[in-house]
Protein backbone atom coordinates (compact mmCIF):
# COMPACT_ATOMS: atom_id res chain seq x y z
CA UNK A 1 0.00 0.00 0.00
CA UNK A 2 1.31 3.42 -0.95
CA UNK A 3 -0.15 4.91 2.23
CA UNK A 4 1.99 2.66 4.40
CA UNK A 5 5.06 3.71 2.41
CA UNK A 6 4.19 7.39 2.76
CA UNK A 7 3.51 7.10 6.48
CA UNK A 8 6.91 5.49 6.89
CA UNK A 9 9.00 7.58 4.45
CA UNK A 10 8.10 11.09 5.59
CA UNK A 11 10.71 12.79 3.38
CA UNK A 12 8.92 11.41 0.30
CA UNK A 13 5.52 12.78 1.26
CA UNK A 14 6.07 16.03 -0.63
CA UNK A 15 6.47 14.01 -3.85
CA UNK A 16 3.02 12.43 -3.59
CA UNK A 17 0.91 14.14 -6.29
CA UNK A 18 3.59 16.82 -6.39
CA UNK A 19 2.61 20.18 -7.90
CA UNK A 20 -0.96 18.92 -8.07
CA UNK A 21 -4.37 20.42 -7.39
CA UNK A 22 -7.88 19.41 -6.42
CA UNK A 23 -11.02 21.54 -6.77
CA UNK A 24 -14.12 20.16 -5.10
CA UNK A 25 -17.33 21.07 -3.32
CA UNK A 26 -16.47 18.42 -0.71
CA UNK A 27 -14.75 19.67 2.41
CA UNK A 28 -11.82 17.73 3.88
CA UNK A 29 -11.43 18.16 7.62
CA UNK A 30 -8.00 16.54 7.86
CA UNK A 31 -5.24 17.99 5.66
CA UNK A 32 -2.42 16.52 7.75
CA UNK A 33 -2.92 12.84 6.92
CA UNK A 34 -2.87 10.83 3.69
CA UNK A 35 -2.74 11.99 0.91
CA UNK A 36 -2.04 15.63 1.82
CA UNK A 37 0.38 15.31 4.75
CA UNK A 38 0.30 19.03 5.46
CA UNK A 39 1.88 19.85 2.08
CA UNK A 40 -1.30 21.29 0.57
CA UNK A 41 -2.99 24.67 0.88
CA UNK A 42 -6.75 25.20 0.85
CA UNK A 43 -8.65 28.29 -0.30
CA UNK A 44 -12.39 28.64 -0.68
CA UNK A 45 -13.79 30.39 -3.75
CA UNK A 46 -17.60 30.57 -3.77
CA UNK A 47 -18.86 27.02 -3.08
CA UNK A 48 -15.62 25.26 -3.99
CA UNK A 49 -12.50 24.34 -2.08
CA UNK A 50 -9.28 24.85 -4.05
CA UNK A 51 -6.61 22.51 -2.70
CA UNK A 52 -3.13 23.06 -4.13
CA UNK A 53 0.21 21.39 -3.47
CA UNK A 54 2.60 23.86 -1.92
CA UNK A 55 4.86 23.78 -5.00
CA UNK A 56 2.14 25.07 -7.35
CA UNK A 57 0.47 28.48 -7.33
CA UNK A 58 -3.19 29.46 -7.27
CA UNK A 59 -4.17 32.94 -8.47
CA UNK A 60 -7.65 34.45 -8.32
CA UNK A 61 -9.35 37.75 -9.21
CA UNK A 62 -12.95 38.68 -8.52
CA UNK A 63 -14.80 40.71 -11.13
CA UNK A 64 -18.53 41.27 -10.76
CA UNK A 65 -20.23 38.07 -9.63
CA UNK A 66 -17.42 35.81 -10.88
CA UNK A 67 -14.06 34.77 -9.50
CA UNK A 68 -11.52 33.98 -12.21
CA UNK A 69 -8.73 31.58 -11.24
CA UNK A 70 -5.53 30.10 -12.63
CA UNK A 71 -3.56 27.19 -11.18
CA UNK A 72 0.02 26.84 -12.44
CA UNK A 73 1.61 29.66 -14.42
CA UNK A 74 0.90 31.79 -17.49
CA UNK A 75 2.41 34.71 -19.38
CA UNK A 76 1.24 36.76 -22.34
CA UNK A 77 3.66 37.39 -25.24
CA UNK A 78 1.29 39.95 -26.80
CA UNK A 79 0.96 42.27 -23.80
CA UNK A 80 4.34 41.18 -22.31
CA UNK A 81 2.61 40.54 -18.99
CA UNK A 82 3.93 37.84 -16.65
CA UNK A 83 1.85 38.62 -13.56
CA UNK A 84 -0.98 36.08 -13.36
CA UNK A 85 -3.34 38.32 -11.39
CA UNK A 86 -3.04 41.07 -14.01
CA UNK A 87 -3.54 38.46 -16.71
CA UNK A 88 -6.70 37.23 -14.98
CA UNK A 89 -8.03 40.76 -14.65
CA UNK A 90 -7.56 41.35 -18.38
CA UNK A 91 -9.45 38.13 -19.19
CA UNK A 92 -12.20 39.05 -16.73
CA UNK A 93 -12.63 42.39 -18.47
CA UNK A 94 -12.70 40.66 -21.85
CA UNK A 95 -15.42 38.30 -20.59
CA UNK A 96 -17.96 41.11 -20.26
CA UNK A 97 -17.24 42.16 -23.86
CA UNK A 98 -18.55 38.87 -25.19
CA UNK A 99 -17.58 35.33 -26.05
CA UNK A 100 -15.19 36.18 -28.90
CA UNK A 101 -13.20 38.69 -26.85
CA UNK A 102 -13.06 36.27 -23.92
CA UNK A 103 -11.66 33.36 -25.92
CA UNK A 104 -9.27 35.66 -27.80
CA UNK A 105 -7.83 36.75 -24.44
CA UNK A 106 -7.47 33.12 -23.33
CA UNK A 107 -5.80 32.20 -26.64
CA UNK A 108 -2.99 34.69 -25.98
CA UNK A 109 -1.68 32.79 -22.94
CA UNK A 110 1.46 30.69 -22.85
CA UNK A 111 2.10 28.39 -19.92
CA UNK A 112 1.07 25.22 -18.13
CA UNK A 113 -2.14 25.79 -16.23
CA UNK A 114 -5.79 25.22 -15.47
CA UNK A 115 -7.84 28.38 -15.95
CA UNK A 116 -11.48 29.10 -15.24
CA UNK A 117 -14.07 30.98 -13.27
CA UNK A 118 -16.58 30.18 -10.56
CA UNK A 119 -19.78 31.88 -9.44
CA UNK A 120 -22.71 30.83 -7.27
CA UNK A 121 -24.24 28.70 -10.03
CA UNK A 122 -21.38 27.02 -11.88
CA UNK A 123 -17.68 26.41 -12.32
CA UNK A 124 -16.12 26.59 -15.80
CA UNK A 125 -12.59 25.49 -16.68
CA UNK A 126 -10.13 25.28 -19.57
CA UNK A 127 -6.78 23.48 -19.66
CA UNK A 128 -3.68 25.06 -21.25
CA UNK A 129 -3.39 24.97 -25.07
CA UNK A 130 -1.86 21.47 -25.34
CA UNK A 131 -3.02 19.91 -22.08
CA UNK A 132 0.49 19.94 -20.67
CA UNK A 133 -1.15 20.44 -17.30
CA UNK A 134 -2.89 17.12 -16.86
CA UNK A 135 -6.45 17.39 -15.63
CA UNK A 136 -9.59 15.36 -15.04
CA UNK A 137 -13.12 15.92 -13.75
CA UNK A 138 -16.08 13.91 -12.51
CA UNK A 139 -19.05 13.69 -10.16
CA UNK A 140 -18.85 10.96 -7.54
CA UNK A 141 -21.38 10.30 -4.79
CA UNK A 142 -22.87 13.76 -5.20
CA UNK A 143 -19.57 15.66 -5.04
CA UNK A 144 -17.73 17.24 -7.98
CA UNK A 145 -13.99 16.96 -8.50
CA UNK A 146 -11.45 18.61 -10.80
CA UNK A 147 -7.89 17.38 -10.32
CA UNK A 148 -4.43 17.22 -11.83
CA UNK A 149 -4.18 13.54 -10.82
CA UNK A 150 -7.01 11.02 -11.33
CA UNK A 151 -5.35 8.77 -8.77
CA UNK A 152 -5.71 11.46 -6.10
CA UNK A 153 -9.48 11.42 -6.58
CA UNK A 154 -9.34 7.64 -6.80
CA UNK A 155 -7.65 7.45 -3.42
CA UNK A 156 -10.09 9.88 -1.80
CA UNK A 157 -13.17 8.14 -3.23
CA UNK A 158 -12.04 4.50 -3.19
CA UNK A 159 -12.20 4.07 -6.97
CA UNK A 160 -10.95 1.01 -8.85
CA UNK A 161 -9.35 0.93 -12.30
CA UNK A 162 -11.77 0.61 -15.22
CA UNK A 163 -11.84 -2.87 -16.80
CA UNK A 164 -11.09 -1.58 -20.32
CA UNK A 165 -8.15 0.43 -18.99
CA UNK A 166 -6.84 -2.73 -17.31
CA UNK A 167 -7.10 -4.55 -20.63
CA UNK A 168 -5.29 -1.76 -22.48
CA UNK A 169 -2.50 -1.43 -19.93
CA UNK A 170 -1.86 -5.19 -20.05
CA UNK A 171 -1.87 -5.27 -23.88
CA UNK A 172 1.64 -6.20 -25.06
CA UNK A 173 1.89 -3.29 -27.50
CA UNK A 174 0.37 -0.69 -25.17
CA UNK A 175 3.77 0.96 -24.69
CA UNK A 176 4.44 1.24 -28.43
CA UNK A 177 3.65 4.28 -30.62
CA UNK A 178 4.50 7.30 -28.44
CA UNK A 179 4.63 5.25 -25.26
CA UNK A 180 1.86 4.36 -22.80
CA UNK A 181 -1.25 6.55 -22.70
CA UNK A 182 -5.02 6.17 -22.83
CA UNK A 183 -7.30 6.81 -25.84
CA UNK A 184 -9.98 9.48 -26.13
CA UNK A 185 -10.70 11.25 -22.87
CA UNK A 186 -10.25 8.15 -20.70
CA UNK A 187 -8.58 8.18 -17.30
CA UNK A 188 -7.81 5.15 -15.14
CA UNK A 189 -11.32 5.42 -13.67
CA UNK A 190 -14.68 5.36 -15.44
CA UNK A 191 -15.96 8.00 -13.02
CA UNK A 192 -13.44 10.58 -14.28
CA UNK A 193 -12.78 12.04 -17.72
CA UNK A 194 -9.71 13.84 -19.05
CA UNK A 195 -9.91 17.60 -19.60
CA UNK A 196 -9.39 17.95 -23.37
CA UNK A 197 -7.51 21.00 -24.77
CA UNK A 198 -9.45 23.61 -26.75
CA UNK A 199 -12.66 22.75 -24.91
CA UNK A 200 -14.53 24.92 -22.38
CA UNK A 201 -16.10 22.77 -19.63
CA UNK A 202 -18.83 23.97 -17.26
CA UNK A 203 -20.39 22.14 -14.30
CA UNK A 204 -23.85 23.28 -13.23
CA UNK A 205 -26.82 21.60 -11.55
CA UNK A 206 -25.05 18.26 -11.28
CA UNK A 207 -24.03 17.99 -14.95
CA UNK A 208 -21.03 18.89 -17.10
CA UNK A 209 -21.47 20.50 -20.50
CA UNK A 210 -18.63 21.36 -22.83
CA UNK A 211 -18.12 23.54 -25.88
CA UNK A 212 -15.36 23.47 -28.47
CA UNK A 213 -14.02 27.02 -28.72
CA UNK A 214 -11.07 26.28 -31.03
CA UNK A 215 -10.65 26.08 -33.96
CA UNK A 216 -13.50 28.56 -34.32
CA UNK A 217 -13.11 29.68 -37.91
CA UNK A 218 -11.72 28.62 -41.26
CA UNK A 219 -8.10 29.45 -42.00
CA UNK A 220 -6.29 29.92 -45.31
CA UNK A 221 -2.79 28.69 -45.96
CA UNK A 222 -0.01 30.95 -47.15
CA UNK A 223 -0.50 31.66 -50.84
CA UNK A 224 2.93 33.13 -51.58
CA UNK A 225 6.36 33.81 -50.12
CA UNK A 226 5.31 37.19 -48.72
CA UNK A 227 2.52 35.63 -46.66
CA UNK A 228 4.81 32.78 -45.60
CA UNK A 229 7.52 35.18 -44.41
CA UNK A 230 4.92 37.12 -42.40
CA UNK A 231 3.77 33.90 -40.71
CA UNK A 232 7.35 32.93 -39.84
CA UNK A 233 8.02 36.37 -38.38
CA UNK A 234 4.81 36.40 -36.33
CA UNK A 235 5.39 32.93 -34.90
CA UNK A 236 9.08 33.54 -34.20
CA UNK A 237 8.31 36.83 -32.45
CA UNK A 238 5.86 35.03 -30.16
CA UNK A 239 8.63 32.59 -29.22
CA UNK A 240 11.12 35.40 -28.68
CA UNK A 241 8.70 37.30 -26.43
CA UNK A 242 7.97 34.13 -24.48
CA UNK A 243 11.67 33.55 -23.85
CA UNK A 244 12.06 37.12 -22.64
CA UNK A 245 9.11 36.70 -20.27
CA UNK A 246 10.48 33.41 -18.92
CA UNK A 247 13.78 35.12 -18.13
CA UNK A 248 11.88 37.83 -16.24
CA UNK A 249 9.57 35.46 -14.42
CA UNK A 250 11.96 32.85 -13.02
CA UNK A 251 15.37 32.79 -11.45
CA UNK A 252 17.79 30.39 -13.12
CA UNK A 253 15.69 29.33 -16.12
CA UNK A 254 17.44 26.48 -17.90
CA UNK A 255 16.82 25.22 -21.42
CA UNK A 256 16.99 21.45 -21.78
CA UNK A 257 19.14 21.57 -24.89
CA UNK A 258 19.61 18.93 -27.59
CA UNK A 259 20.53 18.94 -31.25
CA UNK A 260 16.90 18.54 -32.28
CA UNK A 261 15.02 21.16 -34.28
CA UNK A 262 12.56 21.97 -31.48
CA UNK A 263 15.24 22.57 -28.88
CA UNK A 264 17.43 24.47 -31.37
CA UNK A 265 14.59 26.86 -32.15
CA UNK A 266 13.86 27.41 -28.46
CA UNK A 267 17.52 28.28 -27.92
CA UNK A 268 17.46 30.60 -30.95
CA UNK A 269 14.44 32.40 -29.48
CA UNK A 270 16.48 33.24 -26.36
CA UNK A 271 18.91 35.26 -28.51
CA UNK A 272 19.50 38.59 -26.77
CA UNK A 273 18.85 37.01 -23.39
CA UNK A 274 21.60 34.38 -23.28
CA UNK A 275 23.12 36.03 -20.21
CA UNK A 276 19.92 35.16 -18.31
CA UNK A 277 19.81 31.48 -19.28
CA UNK A 278 21.68 28.27 -18.61
CA UNK A 279 21.35 25.02 -20.52
CA UNK A 280 21.58 21.37 -19.56
CA UNK A 281 21.49 17.96 -21.13
CA UNK A 282 21.59 14.42 -19.79
CA UNK A 283 23.11 11.14 -20.80
CA UNK A 284 20.99 8.17 -19.77
CA UNK A 285 21.32 6.02 -22.91
CA UNK A 286 23.77 5.65 -25.78
CA UNK A 287 21.28 7.07 -28.27
CA UNK A 288 21.52 10.44 -26.48
CA UNK A 289 25.24 10.95 -27.21
CA UNK A 290 24.71 12.93 -30.48
CA UNK A 291 22.31 15.28 -28.67
CA UNK A 292 24.74 15.77 -25.79
CA UNK A 293 27.58 16.64 -28.15
CA UNK A 294 25.41 19.06 -30.14
CA UNK A 295 24.14 20.78 -26.98
CA UNK A 296 27.65 21.32 -25.65
CA UNK A 297 28.77 22.76 -28.99
CA UNK A 298 25.83 25.18 -29.19
CA UNK A 299 26.12 26.40 -25.60
CA UNK A 300 29.87 26.94 -25.93
CA UNK A 301 29.49 28.91 -29.15
CA UNK A 302 27.15 31.43 -27.49
CA UNK A 303 28.81 31.55 -24.09
CA UNK A 304 25.93 29.95 -22.18
CA UNK A 305 26.73 27.87 -19.11
CA UNK A 306 25.98 24.22 -19.83
CA UNK A 307 25.71 21.27 -17.47
CA UNK A 308 25.72 17.60 -18.43
CA UNK A 309 24.03 15.19 -16.05
CA UNK A 310 25.33 11.65 -16.33
CA UNK A 311 22.68 9.13 -15.39
CA UNK A 312 23.96 5.80 -14.00
CA UNK A 313 23.19 2.64 -15.95
CA UNK A 314 21.82 0.92 -12.85
CA UNK A 315 19.83 2.09 -9.86
CA UNK A 316 22.61 1.21 -7.45
CA UNK A 317 23.64 4.29 -5.53
CA UNK A 318 20.38 6.16 -6.17
CA UNK A 319 18.98 6.74 -2.72
CA UNK A 320 15.47 5.35 -2.17
CA UNK A 321 15.13 4.55 -5.86
CA UNK A 322 12.55 1.79 -5.44
CA UNK A 323 10.42 3.91 -3.13
CA UNK A 324 10.54 6.91 -5.49
CA UNK A 325 9.49 4.73 -8.43
CA UNK A 326 6.52 3.48 -6.42
CA UNK A 327 5.46 7.07 -5.74
CA UNK A 328 5.80 8.05 -9.42
CA UNK A 329 3.78 5.01 -10.54
CA UNK A 330 1.06 5.84 -8.06
CA UNK A 331 1.00 9.49 -9.14
CA UNK A 332 0.33 8.55 -12.77
CA UNK A 333 -2.40 6.08 -11.86
CA UNK A 334 -0.49 2.95 -12.96
CA UNK A 335 -1.06 3.65 -16.65
CA UNK A 336 2.39 4.89 -17.74
CA UNK A 337 5.27 2.88 -16.34
CA UNK A 338 8.53 4.61 -17.20
CA UNK A 339 11.58 3.04 -18.79
CA UNK A 340 14.39 2.34 -16.29
CA UNK A 341 16.76 4.93 -17.79
CA UNK A 342 13.99 7.55 -17.71
CA UNK A 343 13.21 6.82 -14.06
CA UNK A 344 16.89 7.03 -13.13
CA UNK A 345 17.11 10.31 -15.04
CA UNK A 346 14.22 11.74 -13.01
CA UNK A 347 15.98 10.81 -9.77
CA UNK A 348 19.29 12.36 -10.86
CA UNK A 349 17.72 15.61 -12.11
CA UNK A 350 15.58 15.98 -8.99
CA UNK A 351 18.63 15.60 -6.78
CA UNK A 352 21.24 17.52 -8.79
CA UNK A 353 19.64 20.04 -11.18
CA UNK A 354 19.40 23.59 -9.84
CA UNK A 355 16.98 24.96 -12.47
CA UNK A 356 14.35 27.38 -11.24
CA UNK A 357 12.34 26.18 -14.22
CA UNK A 358 13.09 23.88 -17.14
CA UNK A 359 12.30 25.40 -20.52
CA UNK A 360 11.12 22.37 -22.43
CA UNK A 361 10.60 22.28 -26.20
CA UNK A 362 7.46 20.15 -26.34
CA UNK A 363 4.17 20.98 -28.08
CA UNK A 364 5.77 22.17 -31.34
CA UNK A 365 5.34 18.70 -32.88
CA UNK A 366 1.67 19.60 -33.28
CA UNK A 367 2.53 21.85 -36.21
CA UNK A 368 5.40 19.66 -37.50
CA UNK A 369 3.12 17.04 -39.08
CA UNK A 370 4.34 14.44 -36.62
CA UNK A 371 2.05 11.57 -37.63
CA UNK A 372 2.86 12.16 -41.30
CA UNK A 373 6.57 11.87 -40.50
CA UNK A 374 6.09 8.87 -38.23
CA UNK A 375 4.30 6.86 -40.90
CA UNK A 376 6.12 8.29 -43.92
CA UNK A 377 2.91 9.63 -45.45
CA UNK A 378 2.02 12.79 -47.38
CA UNK A 379 -1.69 12.38 -46.70
CA UNK A 380 -3.97 10.66 -44.23
CA UNK A 381 -7.40 9.00 -44.43
CA UNK A 382 -10.44 11.10 -43.60
CA UNK A 383 -11.68 11.56 -40.05
CA UNK A 384 -13.02 8.35 -38.51
CA UNK A 385 -12.76 6.30 -35.30
CA UNK A 386 -10.56 3.86 -37.22
CA UNK A 387 -8.11 6.64 -38.17
CA UNK A 388 -7.84 7.78 -34.56
CA UNK A 389 -7.38 4.20 -33.37
CA UNK A 390 -4.67 3.50 -35.96
CA UNK A 391 -2.81 6.65 -34.95
CA UNK A 392 -3.14 5.62 -31.32
CA UNK A 393 -1.85 2.03 -31.27
CA UNK A 394 -1.30 -1.12 -33.34
CA UNK A 395 -4.04 -3.73 -32.91
CA UNK A 396 -3.52 -6.03 -35.92
CA UNK A 397 -3.47 -9.19 -33.79
CA UNK A 398 -6.12 -8.13 -31.29
CA UNK A 399 -9.20 -7.12 -33.24
CA UNK A 400 -11.49 -7.38 -30.23
CA UNK A 401 -9.53 -4.67 -28.45
CA UNK A 402 -9.33 -2.69 -31.69
CA UNK A 403 -13.13 -2.56 -31.91
CA UNK A 404 -13.41 -1.49 -28.27
CA UNK A 405 -11.01 1.38 -28.95
CA UNK A 406 -13.01 2.25 -32.09
CA UNK A 407 -16.08 2.69 -29.91
CA UNK A 408 -14.14 4.89 -27.50
CA UNK A 409 -12.98 7.14 -30.35
CA UNK A 410 -16.41 7.19 -32.01
CA UNK A 411 -17.90 8.61 -28.82
CA UNK A 412 -14.93 10.95 -28.36
CA UNK A 413 -15.22 12.34 -31.90
CA UNK A 414 -18.94 13.00 -31.38
CA UNK A 415 -18.55 14.49 -27.92
CA UNK A 416 -15.87 16.97 -28.95
CA UNK A 417 -17.28 17.97 -32.34
CA UNK A 418 -14.38 16.90 -34.55
CA UNK A 419 -16.73 16.90 -37.54
CA UNK A 420 -17.10 20.67 -37.10
CA UNK A 421 -13.38 21.44 -37.13
CA UNK A 422 -12.48 23.47 -40.26
CA UNK A 423 -10.81 21.50 -43.04
CA UNK A 424 -7.55 23.47 -42.75
CA UNK A 425 -6.84 21.62 -39.48
CA UNK A 426 -6.13 18.00 -40.50
CA UNK A 427 -7.66 15.29 -38.28
CA UNK A 428 -4.26 13.63 -37.82
CA UNK A 429 -2.78 16.87 -36.47
CA UNK A 430 -5.78 17.46 -34.21
CA UNK A 431 -5.42 13.91 -32.88
CA UNK A 432 -1.77 14.54 -32.09
CA UNK A 433 -2.65 17.88 -30.47
CA UNK A 434 -5.63 16.89 -28.35
CA UNK A 435 -5.22 13.14 -27.79
CA UNK A 436 -1.50 12.40 -27.88
CA UNK A 437 -0.32 15.61 -26.23
CA UNK A 438 -3.35 15.93 -24.01
CA UNK A 439 -3.19 12.34 -22.75
CA UNK A 440 0.44 11.18 -23.13
CA UNK A 441 2.05 14.60 -22.76
CA UNK A 442 0.08 15.73 -19.74
CA UNK A 443 0.82 12.57 -17.76
CA UNK A 444 4.51 12.76 -18.64
CA UNK A 445 4.85 16.42 -17.69
CA UNK A 446 3.12 15.77 -14.37
CA UNK A 447 5.69 13.08 -13.67
CA UNK A 448 8.59 15.28 -14.77
CA UNK A 449 7.47 17.96 -12.32
CA UNK A 450 8.87 15.65 -9.67
CA UNK A 451 12.21 17.21 -10.67
CA UNK A 452 11.37 20.92 -11.03
CA UNK A 453 8.81 23.28 -12.50
CA UNK A 454 8.47 23.18 -16.29
CA UNK A 455 7.39 25.69 -18.92
CA UNK A 456 7.19 25.63 -22.73
CA UNK A 457 7.54 28.60 -25.05
CA UNK A 458 5.68 26.69 -27.78
CA UNK A 459 2.54 26.09 -25.72
CA UNK A 460 0.57 29.05 -27.04
CA UNK A 461 -2.62 28.64 -29.07
CA UNK A 462 -2.03 31.69 -31.30
CA UNK A 463 1.48 30.44 -32.07
CA UNK A 464 0.25 26.98 -33.03
CA UNK A 465 -2.65 28.37 -35.02
CA UNK A 466 -0.37 30.74 -36.92
CA UNK A 467 1.85 27.89 -38.10
CA UNK A 468 -1.12 25.89 -39.36
CA UNK A 469 -1.09 28.43 -42.20
CA UNK A 470 2.17 26.86 -43.40
CA UNK A 471 1.57 24.31 -46.19
CA UNK A 472 1.67 20.71 -44.98
CA UNK A 473 4.75 19.76 -47.00
CA UNK A 474 6.77 22.52 -45.31
CA UNK A 475 5.52 21.42 -41.91
CA UNK A 476 6.48 17.81 -42.59
CA UNK A 477 9.97 18.85 -43.74
CA UNK A 478 10.37 21.27 -40.79
CA UNK A 479 11.20 24.10 -43.17
CA UNK A 480 9.15 26.49 -41.05
CA UNK A 481 11.23 25.64 -37.97
CA UNK A 482 14.46 26.14 -39.87
CA UNK A 483 13.23 29.50 -41.15
CA UNK A 484 12.22 30.59 -37.64
CA UNK A 485 15.65 29.60 -36.37
CA UNK A 486 17.31 31.57 -39.17
CA UNK A 487 15.20 34.64 -38.35
CA UNK A 488 15.86 34.38 -34.60
CA UNK A 489 19.57 33.55 -34.66
CA UNK A 490 21.27 33.44 -38.08
CA UNK A 491 24.58 32.43 -36.51
CA UNK A 492 23.03 29.34 -34.91
CA UNK A 493 21.31 28.54 -38.18
CA UNK A 494 24.66 28.70 -40.00
CA UNK A 495 26.11 26.07 -37.64
CA UNK A 496 23.89 23.53 -39.45
CA UNK A 497 23.34 21.48 -36.31
CA UNK A 498 20.40 19.14 -36.44
CA UNK A 499 20.26 15.77 -34.75
CA UNK A 500 17.44 13.63 -36.09
CA UNK A 501 15.75 11.15 -33.77
CA UNK A 502 17.27 7.72 -34.39
CA UNK A 503 13.72 6.39 -34.73
CA UNK A 504 13.00 8.78 -37.61
CA UNK A 505 14.47 6.71 -40.43
CA UNK A 506 12.99 6.25 -43.88
CA UNK A 507 12.99 2.46 -43.55
CA UNK A 508 11.24 2.57 -40.18
CA UNK A 509 8.61 4.96 -41.54
CA UNK A 510 8.15 2.68 -44.57
CA UNK A 511 7.55 -0.37 -42.38
CA UNK A 512 5.23 1.54 -40.06
CA UNK A 513 3.23 2.75 -43.05
CA UNK A 514 2.75 -0.86 -44.15
CA UNK A 515 1.40 -1.70 -40.69
CA UNK A 516 -0.74 1.46 -40.66
CA UNK A 517 -2.20 0.65 -44.08
CA UNK A 518 -2.88 -2.97 -43.17
CA UNK A 519 -4.55 -1.88 -39.94
CA UNK A 520 -6.70 0.55 -41.95
CA UNK A 521 -7.94 -1.90 -44.58
CA UNK A 522 -8.65 -4.95 -42.42
CA UNK A 523 -12.41 -5.52 -42.80
CA UNK A 524 -12.90 -7.14 -39.40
Amino acid sequence: MIKALMDREKELQIHLFTRGFLITDRKFANMDGYPFYGNWNCKRLENYFFLTHRLINLYSVREGDKTFFLIGHAYNPFTMEADEEKILLRIAQAYVQGEAAYYDAVDELTGIFLFGYVDREQICFIIDPSGMQSGCYGRIDGAFYISSHPQLVGDLCGLTMDSLVKELVSYKWYGRVMGPYLPGDLTPFSELKRIVPNIDFCYKDGAVRHTRFYPRKEMTQCANSREYDAVIKKAADILKNNMELIARKWERPQISLTGGIDSNTTFAAANGNYDKYETFSYLSAEKEIPDVEAAEKIAKRFGVKHTLYRVPQTDEGIEKYDQIVRVLRHNNGYIADGKPNELRKRCVLQRECTAGVEVKSWASETIRGYWYKHYGRKSMPKLSPKLFRNLYKIFILNRSLAHKVDRIFAQYIRDFAYENIPAAYPPADMHYWEVTWGSWGGVNISEMKFCFDITMAYNNRVFLDTLFRVPLEKRISDQHHLDMKKYLNPELYDMHIRVVNMKETDFRAFMLNIIFTLNSVLPF
